[in-house]
């Protein structure tokens, strides 16, 4: 896709629509939207611990499987000191990342903060300065000279937008977003405030985002779900720019806010921050070959490559 082309949504819209017939017949489906209905009232409950002013988020105890001590981490000191920076969605705040954030540190990282921003109030290129204003303090208080950025939802655009539009060549590793509308989507409609009509297909912003994209040194990985009725259609939560050459990875049965509970997705997300050539195009093969046997329950789709999912 050339950038500045207009964006037909029509076809993934009638697959995502086949995708939810199907769906009914499926047992899996059913109970990742009740997992999705439940892991939500968790995010409702533990959301005031995210308004609380702290230097790190609160540790709770971890929902599903554990995350360990990641090998990967224990053995590149570089990597354990790399900070990481959690950007969270639409109407939510860093509580969001409660899990997340522990695993990050059982699993040996050093160095994981949280941003707290107002989308009602600011649009996504004034948020994404106050993300750049956030990874300077970060790194200044570290030492570090480069950080990984995570972003759920619309804070994968703001992630996105700063890396592309602010960010020093070099200071960003690795972003990773997750549930993220990188082709606008039309449950946006419903929302209100200047960030949530940005995300709305074809708008001058997601133009811009398109038209900005250009090959850099950082590594770009977005995490979608086929049962994620926030990123409409969803596999607009694809980042297929091909400058990007961005890893895919597609979740089954997860929800929008379950995605950031899910023991499947927190280790895959601790994998590739942990190994910090995973998911780079260049290397990519080797390395699956190399791991463990992949998740049934993930599929990598590397470099923009589309797939019998894409749009």
């Amino acid at each position: 896709m050339s950038s500045g082309t207009r964006l037909d949504h029509r076809t993934p819209i009638r697959r995502q629509l086949n995708e939810a017939a199907r769906a009914f017949v499926r047992p899996r489906t059913y109970v990742g939207a009740v997992r999705e209905l439940a892991l939500s009232a968790f995010h409702v409950a533990t959301y005031p611990l995210g308004v609380v002013p702290t230097a790190q988020p609160v540790e709770v105890p971890f929902i599903g499987r554990g995350v360990d001590h990641n090998p990967a981490v224990r053995l590149d000191p570089e990597t354990a000191h790399t900070p990481i920076v959690l950007v969270h969605g639409y109407i939510h705040n860093r509580s969001a990342f409660l899990v997340m954030a522990a695993s990050l540190r059982r699993a040996g990282f050093q160095h994981v903060h949280g941003l707290n921003y107002n989308p009602l109030r600011h649009p996504i290129p004034t948020l994404a300065e106050m993300l750049a204003i956030e990874v300077d303090r970060v790194l200044g208080a570290t030492g570090a000279d480069r950080c990984m950025i995570v972003g759920h939802s619309m804070g994968g655009m703001v992630a996105r937008y700063y890396t592309q539009e602010f960010a020093q060549p070099g200071t960003i590793d690795t972003v990773i977003t997750l549930a993220s509308p990188h082709r606008g989507t039309y449950t946006a409609h419903l929302g209100i405030g200047p960030a949530a009509a940005q995300i709305r297909p074809g708008t001058a912003f997601m133009r811009r985002l398109e038209e900005g994209a250009r090959p850099s040194s950082t590594r770009w990985l977005s995490y979608y779900s086929d049962l994620d009725i926030m990123v409409t259609p969803a596999v607009s939560a694809k980042l297929v720019h091909p400058a990007l050459k961005a890893t895919n990875i597609r979740l089954h049965n997860t929800g929008h806010l379950s995605l950031l509970l899910s023991g499947e997705a927190l280790r895959s997300i601790i994998d590739h921050l942990a190994d910090r050539e995973l998911g780079r195009p260049a290397d990519l093969d080797a390395h699956r070959e190399a791991r463990r046997a992949p998740n049934p329950r993930l599929r990598v789709v590397r470099g923009g490559q589309t797939g019998d999912e894409a749009g």
